[in-house]
This record gives C-alpha cells, structure tokens and sequence, in this order.
C-alpha cells in the first residue's frame, strides 16, 4: 500500500474529476489529484497550526494558559505614584512577597535641584524611597521581579 506524496503548499483549488477523465490511480493518476491537493492543504495548515501553538505555548512561560501567564506577571511587575518625602523616606506597598526585585522611580514633576541622591531599602511587601535633597514632590515607581 502507498500513500499520497504530500508537500505542506496551499493550493487554491481542488481538482475535479470530469466525465472525460480516465481512471487512473498511481503516484501521477488523476483519480488520486483532489486528494494530493487536500492532502497539502491539510499538511500546511497542520504546520500553520503547529507554529501558533508552539508561540502560544512559549508566551504561557509554563503557565497552564496565558491568562496564569499575565496573572503571574502582574503579581512581579507593578508600577504606580508616590510622593517623595524628603530624607525621612516614604513607604511603598506591594505584594511581591520577596526581595528580589528591582526598583526604579522618577519624579514625575520638576525637582528644582533638590531631588539629591535616591536610596531604595527593599522589604518583602514594602520599600522606602529616601533622597538626600529633601524634594518632597510626585514620583512614580516600577517593581520588577
């Protein structure tokens, strides 16, 4: 027993058997043409459907679906507005659970050359931003994990 050669191609029709073609089977028969031009069809949209599930698979980063996937990131990347209070430090919740993470803040207004240096003490569940200037204005901060 043989089996249709199959190439993964995208024909844009099947063939037709007409009332004036000979019965021929084989590898060149014309009674095995609509199924070779199924055939290929079939191949090449099972590897289209292999490449989306291989990135499907690869953005859930082992997640069981992308929507762990976003659940997972959103419980290690979060973002938000503080006020920066000066030397004495303001603390910033957030639920990472860990300290290993990074922290990266920006005061979002103009800091009239009183921002000074940042320093980020990082807890489990919290950190404190202080600055050597004493700039007590708006900031924004971005957790990664």
């Amino acid at each position: 027993m043989a089996y249709v050669a199959e190439s993964a191609t995208w024909k844009n029709g099947v063939y037709q058997l007409e009332t004036t073609d000979p019965l021929l089977g084989g590898a060149n028969g014309v009674m095995n043409e609509a199924i070779k031009d199924l055939a290929c069809r079939t191949l090449y949209l099972k590897t289209e459907q292999d490449k989306i599930k291989n990135e499907i698979q690869t953005a859930r980063g082992g997640k069981a679906s992308l929507n762990a996937r976003f659940e997972a990131l959103e419980m290690t990347s979060k973002q938000g507005d503080f006020t920066f209070n000066g030397t004495t430090g303001v603390t910033v919740s957030h639920t990472i659970g860990n300290t290993n993470y990074v922290v990266n803040v920006a005061a979002t207004a103009s800091t009239g050359g009183d921002l000074g240096d940042i320093y980020i003490s990082r807890g489990a569940y919290y950190f404190t931003v202080y600055n050597t200037g004493g700039y007590k204005g708006n900031g924004r901060y971005q957790i990664l994990n």
